[in-house]
């Protein structure tokens, strides 16, 4: 449950493709100049969200990446995996031992902490879409706007 800067330009560069679907596919060095990601991390991260079939690409001189379905039907659950795998390690939850004598009444309780605190992780990613995300950053950009004609 370590979230790292992996998952961070994941997202960021999964919003980018967003806020540019429907107007084709979008360059990688193009992508990296906007978010501050290096070009190189960049492209090993969309050819995880390729295999995901997150994103898709196009080759040839007009290529680049594009969202392979609309941003609302795309989760931050669905991002997050594609690039670390599950989002709370199965055995913090399960146990990684197969001693039963281990399982005090200790373990068992933080057990189920570990499972609350992964169901709930779970929800709010595979419940908050790149649209909701895309929303989030059209208020922000209201509220810029709103500030700067003061």
């Amino acid at each position: 449950m370590n979230f790292t800067q992996k998952e961070d330009y994941g997202l960021r560069a999964s919003l980018d493709l967003a806020v540019r679907a429907g107007s084709g596919p979008v360059q990688t060095r193009d992508i990296a100049s906007r978010q501050g990601i290096p070009e190189q991390f960049l492209e090993q991260l969309l050819a995880a969200l390729r295999r995901a079939e997150i994103v898709r690409s196009t080759r040839g001189a007009g290529g680049g990446y594009a969202l392979s379905t609309p941003p609302s039907q795309i989760t931050v659950g669905q991002i997050l995996r594609a690039l670390s795998g599950p989002l709370v390690p199965t055995e913090l939850v399960s146990g990684g031992n197969d001693d039963a004598s281990l399982d005090t009444s200790e373990v068992l309780v933080i057990r189920s902490v570990w499972g609350d605190i992964r169901s709930s992780i779970r929800a709010f990613a595979d419940n908050t879409t790149l649209q909701d995300l895309l929303d989030r950053r059209s208020a922000s950009m209201k509220d810029v706007s709103f500030m700067m004609n003061i």
